[in-house]
C-alpha cells in the first residue's frame, strides 16, 4: 500500500465493483473487488487527507527492482 493525497487519487474506471468494509468507529474505508476480492485502497484512519492504494492494481506503473518492500501481514498491523 503506498499513501497519496486525496487530490492525487482518480478512480477512472470500476467504482460500480467496488465493495467498502469498515468496523469499530467506521473511520477507515477499505475497498475491495466485488468480483475478485483484491484489495484496491483505503480511506486512512490515521490521515484522512490521505489514500492508501495497492499499487499493482494501478495501470502502466514502473516499479524499480531496487524498491525496498515492506511486506505487512495485516494480523499485525495497527
Amino acid at each position: 500500500m503506498k499513501p497519496i493525497s486525496k487530490e492525487d487519487f482518480i478512480l477512472r474506471e470500476g467504482k460500480e465493483n467496488l465493495l467498502k468494509y469498515q468496523w469499530n468507529k467506521e473511520i477507515a474505508q477499505h475497498f475491495f473487488c466485488k468480483n475478485c476480492g483484491i484489495y484496491t485502497h483505503h480511506l486512512r484512519r490515521r490521515d484522512p487527507s490521505q489514500i492508501s492504494i495497492n499499487i499493482m492494481c494501478v495501470d502502466d506503473i514502473f516499479i524499480p527492482s531496487d524498491i525496498n518492500i515492506k511486506l505487512i501481514d495485516g494480523a499485525s498491523h495497527d
